[in-house]
């Protein structure tokens, strides 16, 4: 068993969109646990879970992004903050997960995606895999786009 490097906080309050969701992310950091890890998952996490397989846990998310029509949201069953320690087992249970749940919601398009390691890098709130499935409505129906943080710009990086 590999020796994990003690982490101050499992949360990264910046990135906090909602007052709800800072005040539940403040109170995880007082109980000093991950809220994404199994045994304390349901203790803060209230929507009903969707499927469960041997690597992830599929839900809703608690805090949708404004303007969503489906935030579904996939949560590695053990502990990890990057790519690397997931297999490509796990990797395909994730997308087959989102594939059935998006077939099930008769979604037309979504956008999946997924931050890891340094949340002051990603705009991630949780620091522990997870992954997002995010569907709004069409152009048709709407020309306001919605929008996520997935980072922060490069200081060094060449504008055109």
């Amino acid at each position: 068993m590999r020796k994990r490097k003690k982490v101050k906080s499992h949360v990264n309050l910046h990135h906090a969109r909602t007052d709800y969701a800072r005040g539940v992310m403040q109170q995880i950091e007082k109980d000093g646990v991950c809220p994404f890890c199994m045994e304390h998952f349901l203790k803060y996490h209230t929507k009903p879970i969707l499927s469960k397989g041997a690597y992830w846990v599929f839900t809703e998310n608690f805090d949708p992004y404004p303007g969503s029509k489906h935030h579904l949201f996939a949560v590695y069953k053990t502990h990890a903050v990057t790519l690397t320690e997931i297999s490509g087992k796990a990797a395909a249970e994730l997308f087959d997960g989102f594939n059935r749940l998006a077939k099930k919601r008769k979604i037309k398009g979504a956008t999946i995606f997924m931050r890891y390691g340094d949340t002051d890098y990603t705009g991630g709130t949780i620091k522990h895999l997870h992954a997002h499935l995010v569907s709004g409505t069409s152009r048709q129906k709407s020309k306001e786009p919605l929008f996520t943080w997935i980072g922060y710009k490069s200081p060094s990086a060449k504008k055109k």
